[in-house]
């Protein structure tokens, strides 16, 4: 006689719960990485924009105007990532969260399985001896 968990299809949903839940973690994991490139990025450009400036001995007011433009946009844009990267970085401690959640019910479920199967071959096993020592005892009668 073979094992069937009565509950495995609740098993399946929380296993199936907690893949999607290390697929969100990834997906928010990768756009926090992209997100920490393009910071690094716009640091690069900001300070190569700076150094553009330093080297404004005797240019004309214009092109001096022009870098400080340049440098206003990227702090600009910088702010914007900023944000985001804290939304981002938000949304992966969440999604963190919520994977271990899931994992714990899926691991709670699974050793749940494991106690019952391990019950149900000592029942098994139980029934077998119990077979076994009836077989003796009828041996036992007839030789006697």
């Amino acid at each position: 006689m073979k094992y069937k968990f009565s509950y495995q299809k609740v098993l399946d949903f929380k296993e199936k719960q907690k893949e999607i839940a290390e697929q969100e973690f990834g997906t928010s994991k990768l756009k926090q990485i992209k997100v920490e490139e393009q910071l690094e990025d716009l640091a690069l450009e900001k300070e190569k924009i700076f150094n553009q400036y330093n080297d404004m001995n005797r240019k004309p007011v214009w092109q001096i105007l022009e870098v400080q433009h340049e440098i206003e946009h990227v702090n600009l844009q910088l702010k914007k990532l900023e944000q985001k990267s804290e939304q981002i970085l938000h949304e992966v401690e969440e999604r963190h969260k919520t994977l271990i959640e899931k994992t714990q019910e899926a691991k709670i479920w699974d050793q749940w399985k494991a106690k019952s199967a391990a019950a149900f071959q000592k029942q098994m096993d139980q029934k077998e001896q119990a077979f076994l020592d009836e077989m003796a005892v009828l041996r036992n009668a007839r030789r006697i």
